[in-house]
């Protein structure tokens, strides 16, 4: 298993995935796909319900045009038997004048007519309650009483100069398949203006109610101030509504909405009753049919919702929370919290929760036992540490006895080496992570600790980066620094007026490979370069060599314009590894 150096990145956050649609979004989605068959039946039905409805509204409308009409209907069918009868009484009279006596005392004894008489083939009447001869034969009623035998109902228009407006009801009288003659029977129109039932009033629902014979001639209106033209569709007239049978029509006019117009045959198809209703509630129109629907799949959604975020969703959510919690500072709460949980849930939650104590477990011991190894190994680190400064201090007794100055600069450069490897291990033991290595920080107190007595008006130059190595590299990059750092300070010179220097660097080119150097004045004679080519060819120069291979660089050696003697390595940073028996 491999673990990246400080400071890297991991591709990871590019290659993250969407986030997926939450659980809400998924049932609502499934839900209607499965309502939507449902929903289309449930539209069907709708229709089809409206449909029944409005014929089961439009026959009791003429129903109830009907029984608004009853009256009229009533009257006139009252007419036609006084009619019938007057006739077969007046057969009986050969005189005109005991007919109008007899006809005048009817009249006067029911108060329900303003005028009866007997008309002949010819257009003559000479027996009427009015006791006057009329000569009704170019008359536009007598055309209609001569066009056909049926009854005639029509306005008056003065035929025996009547006191009021009134409607005349003309009835044939037909004896073994002749014509014998006509009843005329003129009733007020007073008679005709009946009011509406009022059970059939409530809510304003019948609008207007109109009497018409088969001309289209209005004979009484519940309204008269109502023109009925504007009640019709466009184009139409009553005498267009004459039908035997009962019709309705539903539209919608400019003045007052939608309105159904319902028409029922009177008197034998002569006179007519033309209603018109306010619109009922079911006539809701075609949105109506899919307003159902859509309201019962909304309430589908909103029970299941409810349903599923009080079983699932809320303690799914509370569950996520724990487990972010968990995973972020390791916490978990005191109790579980089963209230309400459905059975799985809590199975899950335990799981939860039995594997997250192992994880704790677990961690505390691999916690224990990292805090054990670190604590093994800085005291490994310093033990070395104490044994190699032991180590200087004796070479330090040996070489003030030593009278030879050849042999005791042997000694102190072999001194040198040994407190580098001492400040390394310094190093390691004072670092927080056992494991890495400032590099900079290391190599600064080596050089720090060479420079150490050396002449002051040396400039020593420090361009170091802070790099984190394993102590595989750590160690021969800083025995390589201090060999390179011994040899510049043996051939180190300076040109006429300057001061010497001395600069080490150290710089990480890229993720994973990094530089150091070490940059030295010389004089620029002749003296120096052979001093340079003799030290290239010495145990320094060998160490060197030795130390850029395990760092896994080669060593180059160059001279600069200013005379300026270089030694640069460029090796890869190695990533920390672990054995698979360290977990």
């Amino acid at each position: 298993m491999t673990f990246g150096r400080a400071g890297s990145t991991s591709g990871a956050d590019d290659q993250r995935p969407d986030r997926p649609r939450g659980l809400v979004v998924r049932i609502v989605s499934f839900l209607s796909l499965a309502l939507l068959p449902i929903g289309l039946i449930a539209v069907v039905q709708t229709r089809e319900f409206q449909q029944e409805s409005a014929r089961r509204s439009e026959l009791s409308l003429l129903a109830m045009t009907g029984q608004a009409a009853a009256p009229v209907d009533n009257l006139l069918q009252r007419t036609q038997g006084v009619a019938e009868a007057i006739g077969l009484a007046i057969d009986d009279f050969d005189n005109p004048a005991l007919c109008s006596d007899y006809l005048a005392a009817y009249i006067e004894d029911r108060r329900l007519y303003a005028a009866i008489g007997f008309v002949s083939t010819g257009g003559v009447m000479r027996c009427s309650s009015r006791d006057v001869v009329v000569d009704l034969s170019g008359t536009e009623l007598f055309e209609r009483m001569s066009a056909g035998a049926q009854v005639v109902v029509a306005p008056g228009r003065g035929e025996l100069s009547y006191r009021e407006p009134v409607v005349n009801v003309v009835t044939p009288m037909i004896r073994d398949g002749a014509l014998q003659g006509f009843v005329l029977i003129a009733i007020p129109q007073r008679r005709f203006a009946q009011r509406a039932p009022e059970a059939l009033e409530e809510g304003e629902t019948l609008v207007q109610l109109v009497i018409y014979n088969r001309e289209g001639e209005i004979l009484s209106a519940l309204d008269p101030d109502r023109p009925v033209a504007e009640l019709l569709p466009g184009g139409t007239d009553l005498n267009q509504r004459t039908a035997l049978v009962p019709t309705t029509e539903s539209l919608t006019t400019d003045w007052d909405g939608r309105r159904i117009i319902a028409a029922q045959p009177l008197l034998a198809g002569s006179v007519y009753a033309l209603g018109v209703w306010r619109q009922p509630s079911l006539y809701g129109g075609a949105w109506a049919a899919s307003l159902f629907p859509l309201l019962m799949w909304l309430a589908s959604l909103l029970v299941a919702y409810y349903a599923v975020h009080r079983l699932v969703i809320r303690h799914v959510r509370r569950l996520g929370r724990t487990m972010r919690r968990f995973a972020t500072d390791r916490q978990l709460p005191e109790e579980p919290s089963h209230h309400e949980m459905t059975g799985e849930l809590r199975e899950i939650e335990d799981e939860f929760r039995q594997m997250a104590d192992s994880i704790l477990r677990d961690e505390a011991a691999a916690e224990d036992r990292l805090r054990e190894r670190g604590v093994l190994l800085k005291e490994v680190h310093h033990r070395v540490k104490n044994n190699l400064q032991l180590i200087s201090s004796i070479m330090s007794m040996q070489m003030r006895r030593i009278p030879d100055p050849q042999m005791r600069s042997v000694l102190e450069r072999l001194q040198d080496r040994v407190l580098g490897l001492a400040t390394i291990h310094r190093t390691l033991y004072e670092s927080e992570h056992v494991g890495r290595v400032d590099a900079g920080r290391l190599l600064r107190e080596i050089v720090a600790q060479q420079f150490h007595g050396e002449a002051a008006d040396l400039d020593l130059q420090f361009e170091l980066q802070s790099l984190e190595l394993l102590p595989d590299q750590a160690v021969p990059l800083s025995l390589l620094v201090s060999e390179a750092v011994a040899n510049a300070l043996t051939n180190i010179g300076a040109q006429p007026g300057e001061a010497p220097w001395l600069k080490v660097g150290l710089a990480a080119l890229d993720e994973d490979n990094a530089r150091v150097e070490v940059v030295n004045s010389t004089d620029g004679s002749a003296a120096h370069a052979a001093a340079a080519g003799k030290s290239g060819r010495g145990l320094g120069m060998n160490l060197i060599q030795a130390f850029s291979a395990q760092l896994g660089g080669p060593c180059r050696i160059e001279i600069g314009e200013d005379q300026s003697y270089k030694l640069q390595t460029t090796f890869p940073i190695r990533a920390m590894q672990f054995e698979p028996q360290d977990y």
